[in-house]
């Protein structure tokens, strides 16, 4: 019983963390939108991080 609120509470806290990546990767591609020139790049990359963050909690949630 305690090992199913624990995995629960833990399913709960990788799918807020996956909301909050969810939004700080809409606000990375409206920064793109934004940004030119020398940043671009570094906006880019900050982007791809994002997207690897995402893809990376669904595999730890899938485990």
């Amino acid at each position: 019983m305690k090992e199913e609120a624990q995995d629960g509470d833990r399913l709960g806290t990788i799918d807020e963390l996956s909301g909050l990546l969810f939004v700080a990767q809409e606000m990375g591609r409206r920064l793109a939108n934004e940004t030119h020139e020398e940043a671009y790049d570094s906006v880019r990359e900050l982007n791809e991080l994002l997207h690897h963050s995402r893809t990376k909690l669904e595999l730890i949630k899938k485990s």
